[in-house]
């Protein structure tokens, strides 16, 4: 086992006081040669300047996104309110498709590889609805919809198909939701200033805050969108580089295979197929019948309910670039994830005494790297972190000021005053999650902390969607009973019994379903001239069910196309690790 490489052995090799080892994994590749042989000497200058050489890069790295964006706010200070608000309906699919990556995959991804380091690679089919199911879901049925009712949040689908209650209600749930992810994204963002910089984690915490808020409020979305395209690049490529180091150290994806180690699931660590573990109150992570039943529906609910996601589809410039959006998403975030995983496997294979899962990501960027090359890693995680965060900010902002204070509070505001009103709504998010900050430690990880709140409100939140897209006889009274009292059952389930948070959140989506379908029945049919463009039944330009055909013909040979390799996939890999 190699043991963690010391700052000061890092410090030591650099300046030629000791010979650096070269390390050799099982694979025969080298993975580490940290010693530059020509150096003979280091005086205390030279010493400090690789002290701190990760620390300058990475501050470096923060300027260029500064200064970035103030040259963007400034062209943006001269668009409309709408532009602000919306990004101008302007990016391409595959530039839609980045910054819903780059808003997708945050620092929380570095949790995540803690969870593949306890339970196994199989956890990759948590993240694997999307290719199957999830994408092709929402561009067939959600995105047609949003495309024709021209909305600007997601929650005022709601008013249009049930009312203002529904909308209100949504509203302060989903801006709960975005202010709990931007708090742990804000957490383990400090997490890895501190542990790689010695900031102290407040600091830390507050700096990211101040850098992203700045552009955030000052340029809005369409800045928020035109950074991110190229921070989703620049983090692939750190969780590629990163995972690469991994496996090598592991020795390799075939040693990977064959190592026989077992997931705290019982099921080999390399396996990609989920333990069938049906118990209600299980403490196994996402096993088979949570996938099916939960993570589909999670899976839908950010996808198409999650207004951060769905701000951005809204952003391209027609309903075929959002559609091959969701599927290109699903692809890129997947290879994320796949990077993400692998790291956590390799890790339990390589360093299975670490103490803490949680960083098992930082202590391949921390130990496995050299000065310099560690601070762009860490540079590229923070272009996760940024543009995680400015996307949150952007969401709850926009959010905040269109479902709350434009519906309820003053709905004749001007051009100025929205934009003043929005700025005000994101700077508080800002402040409101850095104060939450505190809290995430009190969890196991800052995964769980996400997700167990995610059991609690998800299933509600695309409950509602489900229903008032696919029923004509869901009516307004009904939907607004059912959600009031599904989430007093959710938080319920949660507070009071032992269920595993995935079934809390599935059952809370079922009985809201037939809640919302049961009382429909004791009030008259919604008057049908007002549903129209709101339900896959009543679009004007397109025959139901299958409205996203309409603008994509070829959606559905993708769809197939897309399930079929990831179940071939899932096949092939499963066959090679049970041969080694």
């Amino acid at each position: 086992m190699i043991p963690p490489v010391t700052l000061v052995q890092q410090q030591q090799w650099a300046c030629g006081q000791v010979r650096g080892p070269t390390v050799q994994c099982r694979a025969g590749a080298v993975w580490s040669s940290l010693r530059p042989d020509s150096q003979r000497g280091c005086g205390l200058s030279e010493v400090s300047v690789i002290k701190h050489l990760d620390s300058a890069i990475v501050a470096a790295y923060f300027v260029a996104i500064f200064a970035a964006g103030a040259v963007l706010a400034r062209r943006s200070a001269r668009r409309s309110t709408s532009e602000f608000l919306t990004g101008g309906r302007t990016f391409t699919w595959k530039q839609t498709a980045l910054t819903l990556v780059a808003f997708a995959v945050d620092p929380t991804y570095m949790g995540m590889a803690g969870i593949a380091f306890i339970w196994g690679l199989y956890t990759l089919q948590w993240t694997a609805v999307h290719i199957w199911f999830t994408s092709w879901f929402a561009a067939m049925f959600l995105v047609p919809i949003y495309w024709r009712t021209r909305i600007v949040t997601t929650p005022e689908y709601l008013e249009k198909r049930f009312n203002a209650q529904c909308r209100a209600l949504f509203s302060v749930l989903m801006a709960v939701i975005l202010i709990i992810i931007l708090t742990s994204a804000l957490y383990l963002g400090g997490l890895l200033l501190h542990k790689l910089l010695r900031w102290s984690l407040p600091m830390s915490v507050a700096f990211i805050a101040v850098v992203c808020g700045s552009y955030v409020i000052l340029g809005g979305l369409r800045t928020v969108l035109t950074l991110d395209v190229y921070q989703g690049v620049f983090l692939l490529i750190t969780l590629a580089v990163v995972a690469w180091r991994a496996v090598a150290a592991a020795g390799g994806l075939t040693e990977i295979a064959a190592s026989g180690v077992e997931g705290n699931a019982g099921t080999p660590i390399a396996s990609l197929i989920p333990p069938l573990d049906a118990g209600a109150r299980t403490g196994t992570f996402f096993p088979a019948p949570a996938i099916v039943l939960w993570a589909t529906v999670a899976g839908v609910s950010w996808l198409a309910c999650n207004f951060g996601t769905a701000q951005r589809l809204l952003a391209a410039r027609s309903e075929r670039d959002a559609q091959k959006s969701l599927l290109l998403l699903a692809v890129l975030a997947n290879v994320a994830c796949f990077a993400t995983f692998i790291i956590g496997v390799a890790m339990r294979k390589f360093r299975p005494d670490l103490k803490e899962p949680d960083e098992a990501f930082m202590e391949v960027m921390l130990t496995m790297f050299p000065v310099g090359a560690r601070g762009l890693l860490v540079a590229g995680m923070m272009a996760a972190l940024l543009s995680s965060v400015d996307g949150l900010a952007t969401a709850s902002g926009t959010l905040l000021t269109q479902d709350i204070y434009l519906r309820f509070i003053r709905g004749g505001a001007g051009e100025r005053e929205t934009k003043a009103v929005t700025r005000l709504a994101e700077a508080a998010v800002l402040v409101i999650s850095v104060a939450m900050v505190p809290v995430v430690p009190r969890f196991a990880s800052a995964v769980t902390f996400v997700q167990t709140f995610f059991g609690d409100v998800l299933g509600v939140v695309v409950a509602l969607f489900v229903v008032g897209i696919f029923s004509r006889r869901a009516t307004p009274r009904a939907a607004l009973a059912s959600m009031v009292s599904a989430v007093v059952l959710a938080v319920s389930l949660d507070v009071w019994t032992d269920l595993n948070f995935a079934y809390v959140g599935f059952l809370s989506f079922a009985y809201a379903v037939v809640a919302t379908l049961a009382l429909s029945r004791l009030e008259p049919r919604p008057d049908p001239h007002r549903l129209e463009n709101l339900t896959v039944h009543t679009l004007a330009d397109a025959r139901g069910p299958w409205i996203g055909l309409h603008a994509w013909p070829g959606l559905w040979k993708w769809a197939i196309a897309l399930a079929g390799s990831w179940f071939l996939i899932t096949g092939l890999w499963e066959a090679f690790v049970r041969t080694r």
